[in-house]
């Protein structure tokens, strides 16, 4: 190879490592107290076969987040962070959501599914010691990024695995959750290594929506399209979670319990026209490293059990996600491969026969997902993606006819600079 030639391939390789010098250019601005990020999803969706009809969707997203760090600003030098910094971000979110038609799913097929809409994201204070032992954020926040996350589940692209089924179908407007986000203080103490709880209180309705049943807009989105709506007029939701880590020779896991509470008013399941005030969750979360192996890669499962024992005013009374995830495949230390279970059981209470409604007879709704993440570029992730729906909705009719049981392909492309 000559000389041009290995310059030209050194010039390939830095443009693919590092477009158009982006890394470089954000160094320069952290070092400003300017940290800016960009995450954009593209997915493809293909339903072959089940649900109310064959179909193809296109869903994307895009989210822009800007921290100022507060004392890099004012040209305080060795105070990093110290002051605090303050977070803004947006999301343009773009395709038509297609989990309530034509699946008729309780679960979404992709936590990149929404409402088209150019919102408001996050905006937020946020300050911690230099240790990390206290932590806080007030603003208008995404409280599923802290509440019931397992860290393993989160490479799957079904939304049930990331934010769950529970708080998604019960709660105003699916909760304080991706892409809505609501007025809250988020607190976290760290007693040690092993060790941690949080707390949050956030108003219960982001979307200030008036009707918790809305049939023309289920998810709400639409009533604060632009995301700036800061509503203080349903109820209070509180949540709280305590995690303990471990480390057994190198196999690392996590055990996590949590709660929410919620004091707004609730249409009950068999009379939409009553409704009572109050509704909770109980949760537990274990994610845990079963496997490891310098060759064959670490080897992580995750189970996350939910349940409410207010059946009369939610939809879904518990639900369970399981699943295993392999990091590092085929000497690929980037890669992932997962394997993914899980069930949503509705409310005994839901009444079997509504007038008008679409909805017969009840079960547990299955899901099952099969995916493969594969980092091709530092900045680029192609996920192809493979999905099972059984018994959508527990049992569903669209125009008198049973909705089948659907098979579901897709392809995640995501990029991050």
């Amino acid at each position: 190879m000559s000389v041009s030639e290995k310059a030209h391939s050194a010039d390939i390789t830095d443009f693919l490592s590092d477009p158009a010098g982006w890394n470089a250019l954000k160094q320069q601005w952290q070092k400003s107290g300017v940290d800016v990020s960009i995450q954009d999803v593209e997915e493809l969706w293909a339903i072959p076969t089940g649900g109310a009809k064959p179909s193809e969707h296109y869903v994307g997203l895009t989210d822009v987040d800007v921290t100022l760090d507060l004392a890099r600003l004012a040209g305080e030098k060795g105070r990093d962070g110290q002051w605090g910094t303050f977070e803004v971000s947006a999301l343009d979110l773009r395709g038509k959501p297609f989990s309530n038609y034509p699946l008729y799913a309780f679960n979404q097929t992709s936590s990149s599914e929404a409402d088209p809409n150019l919102r408001l994201y996050e905006l937020a204070y946020a300050w911690s010691t230099a240790d990390r032992k206290i932590s806080f954020r007030i603003g208008k926040l995404d409280l599923s990024q802290d509440f019931m996350v397992s860290q393993t589940a989160l490479m799957f692209l079904n939304a049930s695995f990331s934010w769950p089924i529970l708080p998604s179908n019960n709660l105003y407007g699916q909760g304080p959750a991706s892409p809505t986000a609501a007025p809250a203080f988020w607190f976290r103490y760290r007693f040690n290594k092993s060790w941690e709880t949080q707390i949050a209180v956030a108003d219960d309705n982001a979307t200030g929506a008036r009707s918790f049943i809305n049939n023309t807009d289920p998810w709400n989105q639409n009533q604060d399209p632009s995301g700036t709506r800061f509503n203080f007029d349903t109820g209070a939701i509180v949540f709280g979670e305590i995690a303990h880590n471990v480390n057994h020779g190198g196999r690392t896991g996590t055990y996590k319990a949590g709660f929410y509470v919620d004091t707004g008013r609730f249409p009950l399941q068999a009379n939409p026209d009553v409704s009572r005030r109050g509704n909770w969750e109980v949760y537990m979360i274990t994610d845990h490293t079963l496997l490891r192996d310098h060759g064959a890669g670490e080897l992580r499962g995750f189970v996350r059990w939910e349940y409410t024992g207010l059946a009369d005013r939610n939809q879904i009374s518990s639900s369970l996600d399981a699943g295993l995830v392999l990091n590092g495949p085929f000497h690929r230390a980037n890669d992932s491969a997962g394997l993914g279970f899980g069930y949503a059981a509705p409310s005994h209470d839901l009444l079997l026969e509504r007038p008008n409604s679409s909805f017969r007879h009840h079960g547990n709704e299955y899901h099952l997902e099969l995916t493969y993440a594969c980092q091709v570029l530092p900045w680029l992730t192609v996920q192809p993606d493979v999905q099972g729906l059984i018994n959508p909705s527990g049992g569903a009719y669209d125009s008198g006819k049973r909705v089948r049981n659907a098979l579901i392909m897709g392809l995640h492309l995501g990029f991050s600079f």
